[in-house]
């Protein structure tokens, strides 16, 4: 017979395993060759973005001269429709695909 009592459950814990090496200390990077590499990078990073900016083109001066002068065309928007969008006929359009791409 056995020791164990009977288990209606099916469910079985391992134990955990046992790490086989240590883990590793942490690097500190508190230290100062680690905080001046960290700034040397921010450094470049930041003249790079400095340098796009600085390089991108730019628009004319005679456009520029227009808007600033206020003589600029304004351009009329349409009006919103009033009434919602039309139901849209989707054999129609498939047929016409069908036919564009023979």
């Amino acid at each position: 017979m056995s020791t164990h009592p009977p288990v209606d459950s099916n469910v079985f814990y391992l134990p955990a395993p046992w790490p086989e090496t240590p883990p590793r200390p942490r690097r500190d990077r508190s230290s100062l060759p680690a905080r001046l590499r960290s700034a040397w990078w921010r450094f470049r990073l930041a003249c790079r973005e400095i340098r796009a900016i600085l390089l991108r083109p730019r628009p004319a001066a005679d456009e520029d001269a227009v808007f600033l002068a206020g003589e600029a065309e304004l351009v009329e928007r349409r009006p919103r429709p009033s009434h919602p969008a039309r139901v849209i006929d989707f054999e129609t359009a498939r047929r016409r695909l069908r036919s564009g791409a023979r």
